[in-house]
């Protein structure tokens, strides 16, 4: 009499296979979320010092800013005056001259946004003496987690990103504290 041997898997071995590969797949995922906000992060602060850039180029053609920035101290944008001044820097302005080239982070009712959809902060030299002012509150909160505080920022703009999705109640503070910020000093 023949003896069939089977060469089939049985159901434990299909069961510990499908243990592994879970496991596995468990340790790769989170390292995948890790990689990925470092590359959100790493295109933020090109974008950040490109939008810089742009916004320093369009003082330089038209001697002020592409912001309302009326008043007599340093102050971020306020996000009615970004869009306008984004407008502005992708030519909008009375030269029809493009200072940013916008990509896939620009939405004409928000302006242009960081990897994380949201508006980038720009702090303005209102004052126009070299630096921003310590005051400005996100200037102090980096300020003070580097231990640096009453420093003025020896610049004319400032940008700024809020980072890795945070809850919309975290303050600026927080965020310094955290090292979530992704800035352009």
């Amino acid at each position: 009499m023949k003896t069939s041997s089977s060469k089939s898997f049985t159901l434990i071995e299909l069961l510990v296979v499908i243990a592994i590969i879970g496991i596995l797949a468990g340790l790769v995922f989170p390292a995948l979320g890790t990689v990925r906000n470092n590359a959100k992060k790493s295109k933020a602060s090109s974008e950040i010092q490109s939008l810089k850039t742009a916004i320093i180029m369009y003082e330089s053609e038209f001697s002020r800013w592409p912001a309302d920035t009326s008043g007599s101290a340093d102050a971020t944008v306020g996000s009615g005056d970004y869009v306008g001044m984004c407008k502005a820097l992708t030519g909008a302005n009375a030269k029809k001259m493009v200072f940013y080239e916008v990509g896939v982070g620009y939405d004409e009712s928000k302006g242009i946004l960081d990897p994380w959809g949201r508006p980038y902060q720009v702090i303005l030299d209102v004052d126009f003496d070299g630096k921003i002012k310590s005051s400005v509150d996100a200037v102090s909160a980096v300020n003070s987690v580097n231990g640096r505080n009453n420093q003025d920022l020896r610049t004319r703009v400032a940008v700024y990103s809020y980072g890795v999705d945070v809850k919309n109640t975290s303050s600026v503070s927080e965020l310094a504290k955290k090292k979530k910020l992704v800035i352009s000093w």
